[in-house]
C-alpha cells in the first residue's frame, strides 16, 4: 500500500505542477491571448481619416497590459484604450460611446462583435501559449 502511496502522490507532482501556474506563467499565457485578440481588434476600430491634428486615433491606441485596479498582478492580461493616451485624450471613453452608442449616436459594437468572432483565435493562442509552459514544467 504504502508503494501505491508515494507513487500517487509523485504523480500528484507531476500533475499539480503541470495545472498549478504561477503568476508569471498565467501572465504569459493570458499575453498570448490578448496579442492575437488586440491584433485582430485594431482593423475592427473604427477609423476616422478626415480627422486632423496631434490627437491619435482609436484604432492606433489599442493598448495591453494590466487592469489599472489591480494592485498586485493576478496573471490577467487585459486589451482596451487608454484613459489617458500620450495625447492626453481618454481614448477609452471615446471607445465606450462608439461602441455601445449615446442617446444620439447608436453604436457600432465593434469590440462586442470582434469578443465573438475572435474568440476562437484568442482561445488556440492561448492553449498553445498553455502547452508551451506545461511541457516545459514536465521536464
Amino acid at each position: 500500500m504504502s508503494d501505491f502511496e508515494s507513487q500517487l502522490g509523485g504523480w500528484l507532482n507531476k500533475v499539480g505542477g503541470l495545472v498549478n501556474l504561477t503568476v508569471e506563467e498565467r501572465e504569459e499565457v493570458t499575453k498570448a491571448g490578448a496579442d492575437v485578440f488586440a491584433d485582430h481588434l485594431k482593423p475592427d476600430t473604427p477609423y476616422n481619416s478626415k480627422r486632423k491634428g496631434k490627437m491619435i486615433h482609436l484604432r492606433d491606441s489599442v493598448q495591453i497590459g494590466r487592469l489599472e485596479d489591480e494592485s498586485k498582478s493576478m496573471g490577467n492580461t487585459a486589451v482596451g484604450f487608454p484613459k489617458k493616451g500620450s495625447d492626453g485624450v481618454n481614448h477609452a471613453r471615446i471607445a465606450r460611446f462608439v461602441n455601445d452608442g449615446t442617446s444620439k449616436m447608436e453604436g457600432n459594437s465593434f469590440v462586442d462583435k470582434a469578443q465573438v468572432q475572435y474568440q476562437d483565435v484568442t482561445s488556440n493562442a492561448i492553449q498553445e501559449a498553455l502547452s508551451k509552459v506545461q511541457a516545459r514544467k514536465a521536464k
